[in-house]
């Protein structure tokens, strides 16, 4: 198409400049016009004409510069072979006594990429206790590990009174003592603390090893907490995850208790302990409310605003004021809320 308007304009405007040397007398008044237009026409000619060669030379040297650059590509680098990426979580209890919390935590592969010669090391945060050499559970310094996973015994202590050995090598945990435990089966490790309430104990694991050379390591922090009664369930969780209600059922059940005891105290009081009593009430419930918090804030927020429950007047309370009364009746309320949680969420 553009070849035949090309063909064209040089056509028709080699007609028009004849047409303007020759006396017509038709054409004599338009003369000049017809001489201009004939020229307009061939120079339309060549610049279409110029226009197709350019096109026609691009792609050939667009080419020529592919080629350069297909000439002077490098092969890939070859792909590293994939490393083992190890995690730690917690292990669970390992102890068979019911009366004995023998903690662990355990060590596994997120691929199928083994951790040759694995190696142990375990740090105390707070404590001057520390252990020589730590091993896992086989009792091995060094284990290849794997995705099937191996554990590492931790700490290990006593929340009721047992004659009873909490492992096959006869081992006896006093009551309210807990001890580490480097040495896997093999033998008690060194004391580490005995049963103090609210206290935190922090153990800082790492697992090394080596592939081709070159040192990996994997580390991971987890919390031992003890609440207000040594026959509590202690908390044993991975600093970092969120702890659930499971993990706190020892401090929500204590709090529950103690929430029952306040309310039959407040019941019959004298005046001169009113102030005391409700002292304990606030003590109670920013407690509770901070315990809920690490879970929920939003469930820890709804247990704080519980204040219009509309209990029965108790008996007890009639010659006391008015705040005696509003605090018996939110602690109400807030017993009844503790209980939910602890009844659909632990």
């Amino acid at each position: 198409m553009r070849t035949t308007i090309t063909l064209a304009c040089f056509a028709i405007g080699l007609v028009l400049i004849g047409l303007s040397f020759l006396s017509l007398p038709l054409t004599e008044p338009f003369r000049p016009y017809v001489l201009y237009a004939g020229i307009g026409l061939l120079l339309l000619g060549l610049v279409l004409t110029m226009a197709r060669r350019t096109r026609a030379e691009m792609p050939a040297s667009g080419h020529a510069q592919g080629a350069g650059d297909v000439a002077v590509l490098e092969p890939a680098a070859p792909v590293a072979p994939p490393r083992a990426e190890v995690t730690l979580l917690v292990g669970g209890n390992g102890a068979s006594d019911p009366a004995v919390r023998w903690y662990q935590v355990a060590a596994a592969t997120l691929t199928g990429v083994a951790a040759p010669k694995a190696r142990l090391s375990v740090a105390v945060r707070g404590e001057r206790v520390g252990a020589e050499r730590w091993q896992w559970q086989s009792g091995d310094d060094a284990i290849d590990l794997m995705q099937t996973g191996a554990r590492i015994p931790i700490v290990i202590g006593g929340v009721r009174e047992s004659a009873e050995p909490p492992t096959a090598s006869g081992w006896v945990v006093p009551f309210k003592n807990w001890f580490l435990t480097p040495n896997a089966s093999s033998g008690l490790g060194p004391f580490l603390a005995p049963f103090i309430a609210g206290v935190r104990h922090v153990f800082d694991v790492t697992v090394s090893w080596s592939e081709k050379g070159v040192a990996q390591t994997s580390s991971a922090s987890f919390e031992l907490r003890f609440w207000r009664e040594p026959t509590s369930e202690p908390r044993f969780i991975r600093i970092g995850d969120r702890p659930s209600y499971r993990d706190q059922v020892g401090g929500l059940g204590e709090l529950r208790d103690k929430g029952t005891a306040l309310r039959k105290e407040g019941m019959m009081l004298p005046l001169a302990a009113l102030g005391v009593w409700l002292g304990r009430v606030d003590s109670w419930t920013t407690e509770t409310r901070a315990l809920i918090a690490e879970v929920s804030t939003a469930d820890s927020d709804y247990f704080w605003a519980l204040k219009n429950f509309e209990a029965p007047l108790f008996e007890g309370i009639r010659m006391h004021d008015e705040r005696h009364r509003q605090a018996l009746r939110e602690l109400h309320e807030r017993l009844i809320r503790l209980q939910f949680f602890m009844r659909e969420r632990a």
